[in-house]
């Protein structure tokens, strides 16, 4: 009886010591997709292990919207942008698909998610105008690609850049990152 249990002990201490390599790693690690919250923010699952996943590198509209309450031109920006375009504010649900199995890493407590083969879950937000790259963002590895794809965007007058919704907002939200 009791060899039964220590085999089940051992059993359980080594998926914990190999859940605990695999989130710590460098690589890309596999999660199920459980939630989209919004576009910056989705909920997966390793075996037990649930998480929160803020969207790598990006400040998407909604955060926009949050940072500047007290900012009505930017606010009523938004809004107009949503009452056109209202499937940009549930992109991230289009694109993601519950259930499913993600590449993604951790970066600087945040989540860059493989979304599209290799393709991040942040460039397409970008390609599509519904974020734009942090300010200060210095990730050699992908601030060429995140670039691209916003310059796309702006070129376009996708998103958020048919409003000039940065020009109105991200002033603000500057300010705030640099206190």
């Amino acid at each position: 009886m009791l060899k039964l249990y220590i085999n089940k002990i051992m059993i359980f201490v080594v998926i914990q010591i190999l859940m605990n390599f695999t989130l710590n790693a460098k690589e890309p690690s596999l999660a199920i997709l459980l939630n989209v919250i919004n576009n910056n923010y989705q909920t997966f699952n390793i075996g037990n292990y649930h998480f929160i996943c803020k969207t790598y590198g990006v400040i998407s509209i909604e955060e926009l919207k949050f940072a500047n309450e007290n900012n009505d031109v930017c606010q009523n920006s938004i809004k107009k942008l949503y009452k056109k375009n209202i499937h940009l504010k549930y992109i991230s649900q289009y694109i993601l698909k519950v259930r499913q199995m993600y590449h993604f890493e951790f970066k600087n407590n945040e989540c860059l998610l493989y979304s599209n083969g290799q393709k991040t879950l942040s460039e397409i937000l970008l390609e599509e105008g519904v974020a734009i790259m942090r300010p200060r963002f210095k990730d050699r590895e992908f601030q060429y690609s995140f670039m691209k794809a916003q310059s796309r965007a702006k070129y376009d007058k996708k998103g958020m850049w048919s409003e000039n919704i940065p020009g109105k907002c991200l002033a603000e939200l500057v300010e705030q990152q640099k206190n």
